[in-house]
């Protein structure tokens, strides 16, 4: 993990309303995170696989997906997937997307400029203007009948014959 990257995640973090900033492979792999993230170890991993998996839904649904907000009780989860961010792991180069958790009411025009102009910036950095991967991991391989539950499952395939 690069240290642009680490700027990167304290570069949202200055966003008014802004908990947890968390970079995510397409596993669903929490790999970088910054701020107050007060769930465990367990949660943090079943929320990067479910964020992941939504993605891939939205994307069967819709092809490309920038971005996904939910609101719930205590917050805002926004998921910006389409950034084409790579990072530097010991398992070799992972392609990321970014993970938002806010306030409820954080400014989302705000937050989608900030965060693209800080994407922007970040992949300007030498250490990883180079980064590429050689195999791709699509998030569509998370949709397994293994990894859903029952109703879930159905849904999707639902989805694939309409």
């Amino acid at each position: 993990m690069s240290k642009a990257h680490e700027v990167f995640l304290q570069d949202l973090m200055r966003m008014p309303g802004i908990k947890s900033a968390l970079l995510v492979n397409n596993r669903g792999e929490v790999l970088l995170s910054a701020g107050q993230f007060a769930l465990n170890s367990q949660a943090t991993v079943q929320m990067g696989v479910l964020l992941a998996q939504l993605s891939a839904v939205a994307e069967i649904e819709y092809n490309k997906v920038e971005e996904i907000s939910m609101v719930f009780a205590d917050g805002r989860i926004t998921t910006f997937t389409n950034l084409d961010l790579m990072i530097e792991t010991t398992y070799g180069t992972q392609e990321v997307f970014l993970i938002l958790v806010s306030v409820p009411a954080a400014n989302l025009p705000t937050m989608r400029m900030t965060v693209k102009v800080a994407a922007d910036k970040l992949k300007k950095d030498r250490a990883v203007a180079g980064l590429r991967v050689s195999v791709s991991v699509l998030r569509r391989n998370l949709l397994t009948r293994d990894r859903l539950d029952a109703t879930s499952w159905e849904l999707l395939e639902a989805m694939n014959r309409a």
